[in-house]
């Protein structure tokens, strides 16, 4: 009874869920950068995007002003991209008289931005079990 229990569990193990069914790798592709500091993003689930998000990353844009942002491990599900460039490198999106960002700034699926960020039903990319590669172009200014 025990060896077949011990069997069970050893065809589970070798066939079974190993976890890479779970998490995908979520590619994201930032273009429009300009000559200046970092460009700042995260991916965001739905009770993340007007917050903080648990997947963040800072990257150099290349000389054509782009860069490519590599997340591991995301569960499949819907997420929104938000990034903008930290021009100034003050670790911040800054913002004009009007209120308006003077920073490059953008959203997946372009999503519009006006009077504030866009809802996340605007800028919502699916990830699946195989992941994502998301585009990001920045400009707003």
């Amino acid at each position: 009874m025990s060896r077949m229990i011990v069997l069970a569990l050893l065809a589970g193990l070798a066939g079974g869920n190993t976890g890479a069914e779970l998490s995908a790798v979520v590619e994201v592709r930032i273009s429009g950068a300009v000559p200046g500091g970092p460009v700042m993003l995260q991916l965001c689930t739905e009770a993340e995007f007007r917050g903080r998000c648990t997947h963040q990353q800072t990257l150099r844009p290349d000389a054509r002003g782009n860069a490519v942002a590599r997340f591991g491990a995301v569960a499949p599900g819907r997420y929104a991209v938000g990034a903008f460039q930290d021009v100034n490198s003050n670790g911040r999106l800054d913002f004009g008289r009007m209120g308006a960002p003077t920073e490059p700034w953008g959203f997946s699926r372009d999503a519009p931005a006006v009077m504030g960020p866009p809802s996340f039903s605007d800028a919502v990319v699916a990830v699946t079990a195989t992941g994502a590669v998301i585009p990001v172009r920045l400009g707003g200014l």
